[in-house]
């Protein structure tokens, strides 16, 4: 997993650190200009390079001991010496303590006549450790002493994080300066924006140069190399306003290191890449680390508002892009219609720690290359809800003629097999839309309706369709409703034995009757009507009466051409009205009894019918 993180090459600031080295050789005082994260840790250590000096770096802020700024400080540029007293002092203050008539342990026969002398400063010293202890008394006189006493060394005192030490620390520091100025380079480390002194000018006057990060380090330059990365990386090329935005933010060396990081956990270790949309991943990243209010309404799923005063101006959006809150917006509520599934359709995916459950772009691109059988299973069962939908209505465009061409035959094929699903019906009207957009379909002209139905007609009978057939994927796909259907196709005839031939006769009767205005008239049927019914097969004569709301198979007005396992159905023998005042329609006579002896023979035959009144509409 390791060799797909991505790893930040290291800035090459070696120019700028010898230059800084060579200042260096002069015992002056510096202070390293930088804020916290920028990256002054690293440049000093590509100075200690090329440098043959000794560096000693201190950092009061992090120090927690009760040592005075002087005593640390010796301790760290004369450690020999340091360790060297406080061994010897506390020898004689146990050699004296031993010597003494309460704990002699004989230790005093061994210095014969220098026994008083050895007593008397013993003692001095027990006195003075003793008063220390009780009153806590520091003395610094004789590490001050000391500091301004012994010679040059080749050593450079690193004062690290100035700018974050107190007051009392800062002005014990300069006090430190006054001790050892001249005799080493000193070089103050910190934001000299932040210093608490700095009103006072104080710090202007012991500072010889003040040094600032190489241009390298500069956060314009290092998220520009980053994005460089990300890209190659990636394979893409990410948007000016993603990378004028965070540029603008000016997050540092150390905000970088931990941006990646959260990259290379989410894309790598959780595995998000190919399952989300990689620029839309690196907002949410961001918003975590930096905007920590805004990743919580994204978490909670509360609907982001901005205000006037919070959008980018015109001269802000020409620089830096909408502003962070405007991005989030869209982020949150638009659909770009892509994918993977952008954030507004897939929220939980993109969320931080969570793990990817949809299927990756290269995925679904490897099904759609062959008609094999698992793109023939998705195409059948894909509603809106699927991956197989959203990459299909988010690619379709840009498949080439001969792949449309060959998911639109493998549609037709799985149509007339009785299968329907959301995704058979984007197919079918992607290709409409290529050969009529919906724009020139509205209104639906007679003249449209006729251009429609034709260029249906040359598709449908090359994959050997009749009439009937035409008919049933027209209607059944949503290309054009029975009502339009009857105002194109005026010269149906039902007693032919044409009609017998037809596979789909259902379709074809319920055309006619839009034809000539009489459906749902059952009252108004003709002997000729139940005959061209009487021709129907099992199939044809519950769909078609599925269509008139007559008989309810459990499972929708859509599902008519599926059969229940239990080939148990509802026949409606009676309702009451939607429009009001619902009033009751009893079918008894109009339909049931002319369709009993049909019923009878399929009970037969395995199934079972319900008559019941549908009360639907009743209102008690």
């Amino acid at each position: 997993m390791e060799e797909k993180f991505i790893v930040l090459e290291h800035i090459d600031t070696s120019i700028a650190a010898k230059y800084f080295s060579n200042l260096l050789s002069e015992s002056r005082t510096y202070f390293l200009n930088g804020s916290w994260g920028s990256g002054k840790t690293e440049f000093l250590n590509e100075v200690k390079k090329n440098s043959k000096k000794i560096f000693i770096t201190v950092d009061f802020w992090r120090l927690t001991d009760t040592r005075t700024t002087i005593e640390i400080a010796f301790s760290k540029l004369h450690p020999f010496i340091y360790w060297c007293l406080r061994i010897f002092v506390v020898l004689l203050v146990a050699v004296s303590i031993l010597m003494t008539n309460i704990v002699d342990i004989g230790l005093s026969d061994y210095f014969g006549g220098l026994k008083p002398l050895f007593l008397k400063l013993g003692g001095v010293v027990a006195l003075i450790v003793a008063i220390w202890q009780v009153f806590k008394k520091k003395s610094d006189e004789l590490y001050c002493f000391l500091l301004s006493n012994i010679s040059k060394c080749s050593k450079v005192l690193i004062i690290d994080d100035f700018d974050r030490m107190s007051e009392r620390q800062q002005e014990e520091s300069y006090k430190l300066f006054s001790l050892i100025n001249g005799k080493l380079p000193i070089v103050f480390v910190g934001d000299i924006q932040r210093v608490y002194l700095k009103n006072d000018n104080y710090l202007s006057k012991i500072i010889d140069r003040q040094i600032e990060l190489p241009i390298v380090l500069h956060p314009s330059n290092i998220w520009r190399e980053y994005f460089i990365t990300l890209e190659n990386k990636f394979d893409l090329v990410l948007s000016n306003d993603f990378k004028q935005r965070i540029s603008s933010d000016n997050r540092n060396l150390r905000d970088r290191f931990r941006f990646n990081d959260y990259v290379n956990q989410e894309f790598f270790s959780r595995g998000k890449l190919g399952h989300v949309q990689i620029e839309q991943q690196l907002w949410i990243i961001y918003a975590y680390l930096f905007y920590p209010e805004l990743y919580k309404m994204l978490l909670e799923n509360i609907k982001i508002k901005i205000s006037d005063e919070e959008r980018a101006d015109f001269p802000e959006l020409i620089s830096f892009g909408y502003t962070i809150k405007e991005t989030f917006v869209g982020i949150q509520q638009k659909d770009n219609k892509q994918y993977p599934l952008c954030f507004a359709k897939n929220r939980k995916g993109y969320l931080l720690y969570e793990e990817p459950l949809n299927r990756t772009k290269e995925e679904l691109d490897t099904l759609f290359k062959d008609d094999s059988k698992e793109l023939r299973r998705e195409l059948r069962i894909s509603d809106h809800s699927t991956d197989f939908y959203q990459y299909l209505a988010n690619e379709f465009r840009t498949f080439s003629d001969q792949k449309k061409e060959q998911l639109l035959n493998l549609v037709i094929s799985e149509s007339l097999q009785y299968y329907d699903s959301s995704a058979m019906d984007y197919i079918v009207q992607g290709v409409l839309n290529d050969y009529l957009p919906i724009y020139e379909r509205s209104p639906l002209t007679d003249e449209t309706r006729a251009k429609i139905v034709e260029k249906w007609k040359e598709i449908l009978k090359e994959q050997g369709l009749d009439q009937s057939e035409i008919i049933y994927f027209i209607e059944k796909h949503g290309i054009l409703s029975f009502h339009d259907l009857g105002l194109y196709y005026t010269d149906l005839e039902l007693n032919t034995e044409y009609y017998r031939t037809l596979k789909r006769k259902d379709f074809f009767l319920i055309t006619y009757l839009s034809s000539v205005d009489k459906f749902g008239k059952f009252e108004e049927w003709e002997d000729y009507i139940w005959e061209a019914i009487d021709c129907f097969s099992d199939r044809e004569f519950l769909s078609f009466w599925i269509l008139q709301s007559i008989v309810f198979n459990g499972m929708g007005f859509g599902s008519y051409d599926i059969i229940p396992k239990n080939k148990t159905y509802i026949i409606w023998t009676g309702r009451y009205l939607f429009e009001s005042p619902h009033e009751y329609v009893d079918y008894n006579d109009t339909v049931i009894s002319k369709i009993n002896d049909r019923i009878c023979q399929m009970e037969q035959n395995g199934y079972t019918f319900i008559k019941e009144i549908n009360k639907e509409n009743l209102i008690e």
